[in-house]
């Protein structure tokens, strides 16, 4: 069996997801319905969405009463942990809009105590004199493991 943060991810990855989770725990149940309220969203996208939904447990299907060919869909005590994981990741978002609007850091607002960063950013450069730029000259003959070597000028 998936686990909820992975089904969670594949929710949030895939468009329509939530909102169909959302209509069906408001008690939309037919699909035709739910796809009449959206214009956006095509009965194919509609059942792909549900398919992976019954696939995940987060949904059950629910046969109408004789001679309705219609099938409902609600939501397993799954779908409603996932809807409430969703919810709250939408909450986080609202959150982060509203503080990147009024301009204070999130942590301030928040009032988490966060440790200033330790500066990175490369320091510029000290000029060097001169005198420390020049070359020591070599001898004109090194040696290498004791074997003397003459060197072109």
């Amino acid at each position: 069996m998936v686990g909820t943060a992975a089904i969670t991810e594949d929710m949030l990855k895939r468009r329509w997801s939530a909102s169909i989770l959302r209509y069906l725990d408001k008690g939309m149940t037919d699909p035709a319905e739910i796809t009449k309220n959206e214009a956006n969203l095509s009965p194919a996208i509609m059942n792909q969405r549900l398919r992976a939904m019954l696939r995940y447990a987060l949904v059950a299907r629910y046969p109408r009463p004789a001679p309705s060919k219609v099938i409902e869909f609600r939501l397993t005590p799954r779908g409603k942990k996932i809807l409430k994981m969703l919810d709250i990741i939408d909450q986080l978002d609202q959150l982060d809009h509203r503080l990147a609007l009024n301009g204070k850091p999130i942590e301030e607002d928040l009032g988490i105590a966060v440790a200033p960063m330790a500066d990175r950013s490369p320091k510029p450069e000290t000029p060097v004199s001169p005198k420390l730029t020049r070359r020591k000259k070599l001898p004109a003959t090194v040696s290498l493991n004791n074997l003397p070597v003459e060197s072109s000028p």
